[in-house]
């Protein structure tokens, strides 16, 4: 009985670390390091930027770093004057001159959950844009992706949404913001996954073990 225990415990870790959870969501859905962008000012790079905390920024031509305002279209405007959680100062803009652009971050030590702040260009009366978001591993291959749209009110001012992943251990190497023009703000790492899913589940294991010794000694 407790080796077949042992190899239930095996398995179900092994199923709970490939596990990832895509994250859209208002607001930040958790803790961690806060990159801000506000110590940039107007910043136009397309290389490798030491943006510190172990993070450095790669991005497609033309990337404007420390951003202080921007029009997205149907979906409002982003300014250097917001003050939230979530956007705080200066940003982050793409204006992309090849056909496919990305902001990329990579991370010195792998996290297990990251995310950022964003909103993207959508011309006036359309709905159709679209921008994917990347987790990439060590060797640059991609953990996990999506896509999503953002969507706000086109009188608004800096409105968007938080989108990232959090994932059972720490293996996330990259994250990448794909296609069109967009804003990003307060990207956020976490190297440290949250044990409560994991512990909880192998702690019923421990439990049901307990059980089954106690029952054959009765």
């Amino acid at each position: 009985m407790t080796s077949k225990l042992l190899a239930a415990a095996a398995l179900l870790a092994a199923s709970l670390s490939t596990h990832a959870a895509s994250i859209v969501a208002p607001t930040a859905t958790f803790a961690g390091t806060v990159i801000t962008f506000n110590e940039f000012d107007g910043l136009v790079t397309a290389g490798a930027l030491d943006l510190g905390h172990g993070v450095t920024l790669t991005a497609t031509p033309n990337v404007v770093v420390g951003q202080n305002a921007f029009d997205l279209g149907d979906n409002g405007l982003w300014t250097g004057f917001a003050s939230t959680p979530d956007h705080d100062g200066h940003f982050v803009s793409t204006a992309f001159t090849t056909p496919r652009g990305e902001v990329g971050f990579s991370f010195a030590a792998p996290v297990s959950s990251v995310g950022a702040f964003v909103n993207q260009f959508q011309g006036y009366g359309k709905t159709n844009n679209s921008m994917l978001v990347v987790a990439y591993d060590m060797d640059g291959n991609t953990l996990e992706s999506f896509s999503v749209s953002p969507n706000t009110a086109a009188d608004g001012y800096d409105e968007g949404v938080f989108v990232g992943f959090h994932r059972a251990q720490a293996d996330i190497y990259g994250f990448g913001l794909v296609n069109g023009s967009f804003v990003v703000d307060n990207l956020t790492i976490a190297a440290v996954p949250e044990p409560t899913t994991t512990a909880l589940a192998l702690a019923g294991l421990g439990v049901a073990g307990l059980v089954a010794r106690r029952r054959r000694t009765a």
